[in-house]
């Protein structure tokens, strides 16, 4: 497997007690297939891993936004926000996720 993308969100409230990790990544496997690896959970516990393979890279992109999209209304749900801890990917990957959407994340600074 190849990993071409990762992108690890964290939302901690200590008041609230909240301290969840998502992080999802996006590659190609041996048979040249697209997936998208999506893993959350609380924090530094074993969390949920779910995989879906895609035969189109736009799709797996999409689903990608969507997701992240998501995490965006966390505080409406949670009552704290995901912030980025690590955005890490090969260059050609990177140029084609949505810079609007990952901007809109604050960078994660443990207090």
């Amino acid at each position: 497997m190849e990993n071409l993308l990762k992108i690890r969100l964290r939302a901690k409230s200590h008041g609230l007690g909240v301290d969840r990790e998502y992080t999802i990544g996006m590659g190609k496997d041996l048979f040249q297939q697209w997936y998208v690896t999506i893993s959350f959970g609380r924090f530094d516990m074993l969390g949920t891993d779910r995989t879906t393979r895609f035969t189109i890279q736009g799709e797996a992109l999409r689903v990608i936004h969507q997701k992240l999209k998501q995490r965006l209304s966390s505080s409406n749900r949670k009552g704290c926000s995901y912030q980025i801890v690590s955005f890490d990917g090969s260059d050609d990957i990177l140029s084609l996720v949505n810079k609007t959407i990952i901007e809109r994340f604050s960078k994660f600074e443990d207090k």
